[in-house]
């Protein structure tokens, strides 16, 4: 039994001495923090700030597929307590021009390019562990779990083939509170500075 023991501890030795290839992160990022801001770096050039109380999370970038079609994603957040900005700059790497949201309504916020997508959910624990941006929020130390109201506001370029989805995140009572899911996305959105890089 101890030569078995001391065969294992050589191994494991052996093994955290041999070289490996270093892990590759993708190969691209469109957002950095700046000052506590984030900033996108691609065709659409932004700064996306918020108010005190704010911090911002590192970046993450990944690739993607959505709707049959493969993307480079980056991301940041900006995280308050019961509130998060999240930014997504994004590219799709097929060139297909599949970022398209002309269906969606004007936003008329921040600026006239970008477009609306709002909704309310309850979101439980394994929700929130098995989707992305859900889990990308948890490890930053921000709870998704609960009530929570999120509006998105998307542009993208002439093409379809850039976009950047700023996303406002709060925390709602209940979603069948509609006057206070509102309330809450506007307190938010009188906090967060968009404008050009």
């Amino acid at each position: 039994m101890a030569r078995c023991a001391a065969i294992l501890v050589l191994c494991l030795l052996a093994a955290c001495a041999t070289p490996r290839e270093p892990v590759q992160g993708p190969a691209f990022s469109y957002v950095e923090i700046l000052n506590g801001a984030i900033v996108t770096s691609h065709a659409l050039r932004l700064r996306v700030e918020a108010g005190a109380g704010f911090r911002a999370t590192p970046v993450t970038s990944r690739v993607a597929q959505f709707g049959g079609h493969s993307y480079e994603v980056s991301l940041a957040a900006l995280l308050g307590p019961g509130e998060a900005v999240m930014v997504h700059a994004e590219r799709a790497a097929d060139s297909s021009g599949a970022s398209n949201y002309d269906d969606l309504p004007r936003a008329g916020w921040p600026d006239p390019r970008f477009r609306l997508r709002s909704m309310c959910d309850e979101i439980d624990a394994a929700t929130a562990a098995q989707e992305h941006d859900l889990a990308f929020l948890a490890r930053n130390g921000w709870n998704p779990e609960g009530a929570l109201a999120l509006e998105q506001y998307l542009a993208t370029t002439a093409d379809h083939n850039q976009e950047v989805v700023v996303s406002l995140v709060v925390r709602v009572p209940g979603c069948d509170q509609a006057d206070a899911v509102q309330a809450a996305l506007r307190r938010l959105r009188e906090k967060v500075r968009v404008g050009p890089a």
